[in-house]
């Protein structure tokens, strides 16, 4: 069953205005097929900033196309100045990675001068759907922030609540795991799911933890463990409380269960696409989508 949710996303982005997107080092295959089948599509203009003669190899033919215009410059942090200074000019609207390290790609973002930060917080949320368990769900924080502390897990959870709502426009019920939904001292995620839970218990929103995954993902897990929280193995977003938990489900995500998705960087001026050689084609095109899906929505 392929992807109710990305393949409605496709069909509904770039209706209004095609997005103009910014790419640093632009030299780079995981980045190349998603702005081929993007522009293609009619969904975006791309600035492709990088060694031109390599721009040239990777892309073909598309670099000929009047949405296309390539910058030469072969510095990395240099290339990576000139996209944010087009972002905050207004000459672009989003910002993707190419061929560039990580680090020094949201080092520029968060510069002090020409940074692009709004949040308190940049986190990376994953989108993603499952083929046995339809609706949008949302993960976070696999790629950013190793550690988080209890004001850190704080504004992911608020970063999530706000992108969800962009996307899905409707409340979501927020999960932060954990290894189970009891307190100890000796598990120190669960005395921190705890306290970052009670921060929301005065508001509308669900945010629930500590919670195991089965619990979240499970309805008859539920039932049989006889959880009492108001989620029901129906959780939306799901928080993780360290890098690596992330980047374990993540992956287990992407090869044990095949699942459908796509991740950005929230929290900046703008929705900054973040993609990692070792994703599928269709994952790299599908946070693409994302990325220019929340634009348009927050420009609304």
């Amino acid at each position: 069953m392929s992807s109710k949710f990305f393949k409605i996303l496709s069909e509904n982005t770039g209706k209004k205005a095609k997005a103009r997107v910014v790419i640093p080092m632009a030299q780079d295959e995981a980045c190349a097929y998603a702005v081929i089948r993007g522009v293609k599509s009619g969904i975006m203009k791309a600035v492709l900033i990088g060694d031109a003669k390599e721009i040239s190899n990777f892309y073909g033919e598309i670099i000929k196309s009047e949405d296309v215009n390539v910058v030469s410059e072969t510095d990395p942090n240099s290339a990576c100045k000139i996209a944010v200074q087009m972002i905050s000019s207004g000459k672009a609207d989003l910002l993707m990675k190419g061929l560039v390290s990580t680090s020094s790609f949201l080092k520029s973002v968060l510069g002090s001068q020409d940074g692009l930060k709004k949040a308190p917080l940049l986190s990376h949320l994953t989108f993603f759907e499952l083929k046995n368990i339809p609706g949008l769900k949302l993960l976070s924080d696999v790629a950013i922030n190793i550690s988080p502390d209890e004001d850190t897990l704080e504004k992911i959870v608020k970063n999530a609540l706000e992108a969800f709502k962009l996307i899905e426009k409707k409340q979501p019920k927020v999960a932060l795991l954990s290894a189970n939904e009891k307190v100890s001292e000796k598990v120190l995620s669960t005395v921190l799911a705890k306290k970052v839970s009670e921060k929301f218990s005065g508001s509308d929103q669900i945010v629930e933890g500590p919670i195991s995954l089965d619990l979240a993902i499970c309805p008859e897990s539920a039932k049989i463990k006889k959880y009492q929280g108001k989620i029901q193995g129906d959780a939306n977003i799901f928080i993780v409380p360290r890098i690596e938990v992330g980047n374990v489900l993540y992956k287990s995500l992407q090869h044990f269960a095949e699942a459908d998705m796509g991740g950005v960087v929230f929290g900046a001026k703008c929705p900054v696409v973040l993609t990692s050689r070792s994703d599928s084609n269709d994952t790299k095109f599908y946070s693409l989508l994302l990325g220019i899906n929340l634009w348009e929505n927050g420009r609304n």
